[in-house]
């Protein structure tokens, strides 16, 4: 491919730029680079990917689609202020550069031009001649470019074509799925599976590929058999396309060309002739310019064309403001064209042309040209009619019953057009402008007319509805509409007298609707002697409408009317008469009321056999993402109607649409306890609007109120709810068009933040001096936010009565407060004042006398029988609030009188038991190892099974307890990352190399079990778990794999409880035997029997069977081969993980500073306790021959043994597995076949005594060794071992070497380590000075381990023998000239990788990654390794690999050499971590960056700056340390309940 390439550059490419420049290319291109370098503009222009992370400022940026990429971010004056970053769609590009895009800082420092020359200079540069030559060539190659691109089938080939040779080529569609195509090609086309995965995978990619050779015929067979297989009922066939070899290979050139041409116009003098020849009408009038060609073929593309075409109008025509100027004309005059041709295709915008409208529609002076001169307002709006048309009724209304969701979805795109257009407004108006702008607005009020009551709903009586109707489809339009509105009013609002006339033609529209809101004649309705002539109406039998944009419309102009006082011009728009009767305040209101009753009544559940359909409509009918222009603009109408008509005629009128005026006129009576709950309810939601008609004021022009009260309003009715996080806040305000909330401007003036800890958030909490501010009845709140309201909160509000005071009203909206003072309120409060003194406690509610209350300081006058039923209503409160006195007080006694009996029983324990107190043995310093060990201080003791909660003790001969346990490689603590282990090589698994490559983990969560019980579970866990759904990706069922009963930690294996055999040590005995067996000669009779031996421990069945189970798994897992219980390597690796796992503790325990002993919880002491105990009981369960030549292997590193050769030396091994290793098995010496026997006590001693002496000593010449100060001791020549082993002891016995203090500081660990083994295999406690962390604890451990205070003390008894035959190894004298790699001590503590502070680093970091495996430019997913930091590239299939024979990618492989099978990744562009346990099973979690407001931002979703959080890393960390990833792996998918399995090999 590479070779093709090359060819065509060099044949095709090269001699076409020798023409334009004249002379050699490089040279010309050398030319043009000064010239474009003196340029007065620069733009960046690159051209974003889809995934591609891009940043927008809040602050400086003119809308939220002007972006930067990554490098000009970097680079610019917006890193240090309010960002926000997010993944790119693709099709976009970077704006740095453009000076209308940004309020300041529109350049960074490499677009920056400095110092600016005039265009007029610029273009006298240019030579002349290559301006005509290029625009020549120019002309040539984009006219064939265009030819071959929109090739049709009905164009004949030239004669000169000979080849009679076809392609039968396959499209990209969106319809049919990725194993769909695969099947389809490999019965089509008889090609295997992983050729049809290649034709698929190029197809998605570039739009379309050959699949097939040959003649017409067996092309055309081809493409007959490939729609035949692909065909369905609900599916089209594939698009299948029979082309010539030579229209491929043009069309192919003609793709090379386009970015051959991406290349030359780079430089600005060539992109302005390109962009002359693209838009250069046609020589016959008939025909479109070249580029209007290319975008009126753009859906008939395929999907690589398109993306050249569109680069190519990104870097040539969008980057010259003049040209894009015509672009934008060309772009607007074929715009219904375009997108109904999107609309036909299937696929996604972000490669159709559409999507290029928010690089011409967001431009504010663009905008303005586009209204003006192309009435682009109007050609969208007709666009969008002229495609739902289908959609009207014979009403001419909408009706969305039966509709295409995909095609409504991309007709409702076109929306965002409209957005693009409106999205700033102008601040100074033409005439021109205005007149373009109400002509648009008139096309927009006459779609809205569609809308005006459209998809009328009517209650149900009798039966349940059958078929609910559709919804949706209008809601989602309505949301849509949304900011689209609201930015028609804030254009309307910049210019009175574009406010008059939008007002005038909203009302005009309204009333020309053809659905009228009554069908029958008015008629008078009496109350209070007050007379309403109204038409009737009920909301319960008449067909009913959510849908009235208009008249919200006309409330939200009416408003800003008021508010910029231009409600005083509006006679001078219509003449006085006309515009009184035109302004029927009472028409106006009537709709808006049917709205608010239908919630109401459905609220009452009068509206049940209507299905859920109406329920959700009234939901989102108040609900955020649609109240501003529904909801409470109905409220606004009400409050302008109220503010206009007669307080009594308003609230008759209220009365009558709320079906309550018979009620309260007491002309209507039931008995039904369902119609009277109804009406209560009814009242409760009347009395509740008109609470909201008084109170609430918080809108500008309503009261004289800004923005930002509006704002601080509503975050303080939020936190009444409950503290809540900054997104949540952000989702529970409404925003604008720019998506600004405005909360960062108010929250810091009514909340406290609390920053959040390791887990969870950071959370907002209402200051107390907010808390007056509440308002119980706030109009916003939904049923289940008003139910979660804090109670204290509440209950404080009721009780006080005293409601916040809202803001006056503006002056033309002051008539509203008469509401509460007229005679048709004052009767409607008299009516439930008498409801709530009769005897029937139906009639009213509990809410309804709080609401009356809310109003009732605020009427003017009240009647005698309302105020008598206030006293009896205050008096039954009194009564209850003292009840709760009283018993609140009952309780707090009986609470004292329990705990004074309880502290008199303890002292009464105490007193009788005096000598259990008094005679508590003091402290005193033990010793774990040698003829001086202490007693064992306590063994298992009584246990109880966590399953049949029965108690047993501990005991050799009982039934068998055990611990849950877990079993996995781990390379936590390795030194050669990546290294492997293998027993085929080397001397893995007896001997483990000092770098600890790999290791065998076992830890427990410490919950005990009876031995059967548990192997009850765990067969009632595989019979359950094998029927449920994908259990498979939580528990490996075929490797013994479990959930804990108790704390469902995952587990696949139990370790035996064994009883510790308390040591009967005579110390007479153990003295006289010290005064003679020395370290020398205990090393000569160690291959000697040794008298006075006693029995061999016998255990139970049930102990000895789950010795066998757990050794199993230890073995399985830790050389991951199939169990075996004859393999000699069992013991091994039951050796190995007890030595592994106390490594692993102690490094977590001096990490976190923490004491060696103490500091474990007691689960996981009890599970390590078991595991030394389970250790040390594997040479009874393997053959007595195998464990004794074990102990001669591993003794052969320190000592000569006469049948050991090649052992290795003490550079190649890890003397703590070491230690452990010897003795644990050296008991299997004194064993003989016919007899079961265990060295003595005294024996015991002295033999660990002198193990951990010897191995000590090994340990201390290895860091010695190491260490770099070792050059000292190097002998000239490889045979002067002696020489070389008298100089190292020379030095070790000198005082004062610096190489001392470093040897003591390398063998610490290992005594740390030697202590908690002894301390669990013997049972003796530690000193006490060992749990309080001192700062010296190498003395401590050097006498509970019976070593000398002076470590060096031990090498003068037989450090010369030793060191000679130590250090005559070869490999000594390999290491010491730098042949090999020696290990250092201590060893380095593994850790996670350092992250950097600031997220943006890390996305730099993956912008520049480039995939080892392909060169392409599709979307990549790097991934972060965060045990190694190698970043990858995920779940692509150019990097996947093979894994014991199966594809896996990335991750999944990295995983397998870099941590054992276990992964923790950062996926960067997504922001979340990713865990991976083995080839099948992962889960995602929160990454460690948080925003400044305490919360993570998984695929970066909210766009906030994201800075690293230390203790959230440390966490990570722990997780990683205590190898704890394998069961958050679990939890987290047993909470998941995972429905759909997730290929998590594949990362």
């Amino acid at each position: 491919m590479y070779l093709v390439s090359q060819k065509v550059e060099e044949r095709l490419l090269y001699p076409l730029e020798c023409f334009i420049f004249g002379e050699d290319p490089s040279v010309g291109l050398e030319k043009l680079q000064q010239y474009s370098g003196s340029s007065s503009a620069q733009q960046c222009g690159r051209v974003f990917k889809e995934g591609e992370t891009v940043y927008s400022c809040r602050d400086c940026a003119i809308d939220p689609t002007c972006v930067l990429c990554i490098e000009c971010f970097q680079k610019s004056v917006h890193k240090s202020h309010r960002y926000k970053m997010h993944a790119s769609a693709g099709g976009g590009f970077c704006d740095c550069g453009d000076l209308e895009a940004w309020k300041t800082g529109p350049c960074c420092s490499q677009h920056d031009p400095g110092t600016s020359v005039t265009m007029e200079t610029d273009e006298c540069v240019m030579d002349p001649g290559l301006r005509e030559r290029a625009q020549t060539l120019f002309h040539l190659l984009l006219r064939y470019t265009t030819d071959m691109l929109v090739w049709e089938d009905t164009n004949e080939l030239s004669e000169e074509v000979k080849e009679d040779t076809y392609f039968c080529v396959l499209y990209n569609d969106e319809h049919h799925s990725y194993d769909h195509v695969i099947y389809t090609l490999q019965r089509a086309i008889a090609c295997d599976q992983n050729q049809a995965q290649i034709y698929t995978a190029l197809i998605d990619k570039e739009g379309r590929k050959a699949v097939k050779r040959g003649t017409l015929r067996s092309c055309q067979q081809a493409k007959d058999n490939i729609r035949r297989n692909s065909e369905h009922i609900i599916q089209k066939p594939l698009r299948v396309e029979i082309l010539h070899t030579a229209i491929m290979a043009h069309q192919t050139f003609a793709l090379r060309l386009g970015a051959w041409f991406q290349k030359i116009i780079g430089y600005s003098g060539l992109r302005e002739v390109f962009c002359q020849v693209a838009l250069e009408p046609a020589a016959d009038n008939n025909n479109p310019c070249l580029i209007s060609r290319l975008m009126l073929h753009d859906a008939k593309l395929y999907k690589g064309a398109r993306k050249v075409v569109h680069e190519l109008i990104f870097s040539s025509l969008l980057m010259d403001t003049e040209y894009k100027r015509q672009f934008a004309m060309k772009f607007t005059e074929h715009y219904k064209q375009l997108q109904e041709d999107f609309i036909s295709d299937d696929h996604q915008r972000n490669i159709s042309i559409t999507a290029l409208s928010v690089q011409i529609f967001t431009v504010p002076t663009l905008a303005r040209q586009l209204i003006d001169e192309g009435s682009v307002i109007k050609v969208i709006i007709d666009t969008v009619m002229d495609m739902m048309r289908e959609h009207l009724d014979s009403n001419q209304r909408f009706h969305f019953q039966g509709h295409n969701p995909d095609k409504f979805f991309r007709v409702q795109v076109i929306f965002h057009d409209l957005r693009y257009i409106l999205i700033s407004k102008p601040s100074v108006w033409t005439e021109t402008l205005r007149e373009k702008f109400l002509e648009g607005l008139h096309v927009f009020l006459r779609f809205l007319c569609c809308m005006q009551g459209m998809e009328e709903v009517k209650r149900q009586l009798g039966q349940h509805v059958e078929v609910e109707p559709e919804w949706e489809a209008g809601f989602s339009l309505q949301m849509q509409l949304r900011h689209i509105l609201a930015m028609f009013q804030d254009w309307c609002s910049s210019d009175e007298r574009v406010l008059l006339l939008a007002f005038q033609e909203c009302h005009r529209a309204l009333m020309s609707c053809t659905n009228q809101p009554f069908r029958s004649e008015p008629t008078d309705s009496y109350m209070c002697k007050q007379i309403l002539h109204a038409r009737p109406y009920k909301v319960s039998q008449e067909p009913v409408s959510i849908h009235l944009p208009i008249s919200r419309l006309l409330a939200g102009l009416y408003v800003l009317l008021c508010q910029t006082g231009a409600i005083q011009y509006l006679p001078d728009f219509v003449c006085i008469y006309v515009f009184q009767l035109q302004l029927n305040f009472t028409e106006l209101a009537e709709q808006p009321l049917r709205c608010v009753v239908l919630a109401a009544q459905v609220c009452a559940d009068m509206w049940r056999r209507n299905g859920l359909s109406l329920v959700s409509q009234v939901y989102y009918y108040q609900d955020l993402k649609c109240r501003d222009e529904m909801f409470d603009k109905d409220i606004i109408m009400l409050q302008i109607a109220a503010s206009k008509m007669d307080p009594n005629h308003f609230l008759m009128l209220v009365l009558l649409r709320f079906e309550l005026f018979d009620v309260f006129n007491g002309n209507s009576s039931s008995k039904d306890q369902e119609v009277v709950k109804q009406w209560n309810r009814l009242t409760e939601e009347m009395l509740y609007l008109i609470i909201i008609i008084v109170g609430e004021r918080y809108v500008p022009g309503i009261s004289n109120v800004t923005k930002e009260d509006v704002t601080m309003r509503e975050v303080i009715h939020l936190l009444c709810i409950q503290p809540m996080a900054h997104s949540s806040l952000v989702k529970n305000l409404p925003e604008n068009e720019s998506h600004e909330t405005w909360l960062e401007t108010v929250v810091s003036k009514v909340a406290i933040f609390k920053k959040p800890g390791v887990s969870g958030h950071g959370l907002y909490e209402l200051k107390k001096e907010c808390l007056k501010e509440f308002n119980p009845f706030f109009y916003h709140y939904s049923r289940p936010q008003h139910s979660k309201v804090r109670c204290d909160i509440f209950c404080f509000s009721i009780l006080a009565l005293r409601p916040p005071v809202p803001p006056p009203f503006c002056p033309g909206f002051s008539n509203i407060v008469y509401l509460l003072c007229c005679d048709i309120f004052i009767h409607i409060l008299r009516r439930i004042f008498q409801k709530a003194a009769e005897d029937r406690s139906s009639r009213w509610t509990e809410p309804m006398i709080q609401r009356v209350w809310l109003l009732l300081p605020h009427t003017v006058s009240l009647s005698s029988s309302s105020v008598s039923c206030v006293v009896f209503a205050q008096s039954v409160q009194d009564k209850e609030k003292a009840e709760r006195k009283r018993k609140a007080e009952a309780a707090k006694a009986h609470r004292q009188k329990i705990m004074a009996q309880m502290s008199a029983m303890q002292k009464n324990f105490i007193e009788s038991n005096k000598m259990l107190y008094d005679n508590m043995p003091e402290s005193s310093i033990q010793i774990a190892v040698g003829p001086e060990q202490g007693v064992c201080s306590t063994d298992w003791g009584a246990q109880i099974c966590i399953l049949c909660q029965e108690e047993q003790e501990v005991q050799a001969q009982a039934p068998a307890m055990v611990l849950t346990a877990c079993v996995q490689r781990s390379t936590v603590l390795t030194q050669d990352r990546g290294k492997t282990l293998s027993p085929e090589v080397g001397c893995y698994p007896l001997f483990m190399p000092p770098d600890l490559a790999v290791g065998t983990h076992t830890g427990s969560c410490g919950h005990v079990m009876h031995a059967t019980c548990w192997q009850k579970y765990f067969e009632a866990v595989q019979n359950t778990t094998r029927n449920r759904l994908h259990a498979d990706l939580i528990i490996d069922l075929e490797n013994g794999e479990y959930m804990c009963p108790l704390c469902k930690s995952l587990c696949n294996t139990v370790i035996p409880l064994i009883p510790v055999e308390p040591s009967k040590l005579n110390y007479e005995s153990a003295e006289l035997v010290g005064q003679h067996l020395t370290l020398e000669r205990w090393v000569q009779i160690m291959s000697s029997r040794i008298r006075g031996l006693r029995g061999t421990p016998k255990f139970s069945r049930s102990i000895t069977e789950m010795l066998g189970v757990c050794a199993t798994t230890v073995h399985r897992v830790g050389l991951q081969t199939a169990p075996n219980d004859l393999c000699p390597y069992v013991p091994v690796m039951s050796w190995n993980t007890c030595a592994y796992t106390i490594q692993a503790i102690e490094s977590m325990l001096q990490e976190e500073g923490k004491a060696l002993f103490g500091s474990l919880q007691n689960r996981q002491l009890s599970g390590l306790k078991a595991l030394v105990q389970f250790s040390a009981s594997q040479r009874l369960k393997s053959r007595k021959a195998v464990i004794q030549k074990h102990f001669a292997d591993m003794l052969a590193v320190l000592v000569p043994v006469p049948t050991v050769e090649n052992a290795p030396s003490i550079l190649e091994v890890d003397f703590f597995h070491l230690l452990v290793g010897l003795v644990l098995s050296i008991p299997a010496l004194y064993q003989e076949e016919a007899v079961d026997l265990q060295p003595s006590a005294v024996s015991t001693a002295f033999n660990h005594l002198y193990l951990l002496h010897l191995v000590t000593m090994g340990h201390m010449l290895q860091v010695l060794l190491a260490s770099h100060d070792c050059a000292v001791i190097r002998g000239p020549e490889e045979g002067e071992e002696a020489h070389a082993a008298a100089e190292l002891f020379s030095i070790m016995l000198r005082a004062g070497v610096p190489g001392v203090e470093s040897v003591k500081r390398g063998v610490l660990p290992f005594l740390r380590c030697a202590a908690l083994f002894f301390n669990c295999l013997t049972g003796v406690p530690p000193p006490e000075e060992l749990s309080e962390s001192p700062e010296s604890q190498l003395p401590l451990l050097c006498s509970y381990l019976s070593l000398p205070s002076n470590l060096f003390q031990l090498f003068q008894h037989i450090a010369l023998f030793l060191c000679v035959r130590w250090c005559g190894n070869a490999a000594i004298s390999k290491a010491l000239k730098g042949e090999m790699q020696i290990i250092r001590y201590p060893r380095k503590r593994n850790r996670l990788i350092d992250l950097p502070e600031d997220y943006s680093v890390l996305l730099n970091q993956a912008s520049h990654f480039k995939c080892p495996n392909s060169s392409d430019d599709e979307r990549k997913h790097p991934t972060l390794c965060l045990q190694c930091g190698v970043m990858l590239c995920a779940q692509s299939p150019c990097c996947q690999q093979q894994l014991n024979g199966e594809e896996v990618g990335a991750c999944t492989a990295h995983a397998a050499i870099c941590g054992a099978g276990v992964g923790m990744f950062l996926r960067v562009r997504e922001c979340e971590i990713i865990l991976m346990a083995s080839k099948t099973r992962g889960s995602p979690y929160p990454a460690p960056y948080l925003d400044d407001y305490g919360e993570t931002d998984p695929q970066l979703g909210r766009g906030n700056p994201l800075h690293l959080c230390p203790e959230r890393y440390r966490k990570l960390h722990h997780m990683w340390q205590q190898h704890c990833i394998l069961e958050e792996i679990a939890r987290s998918l047993e909470l998941l309940n995972v429905m759909f399995p997730f290929e998590w090999q594949m990362i």
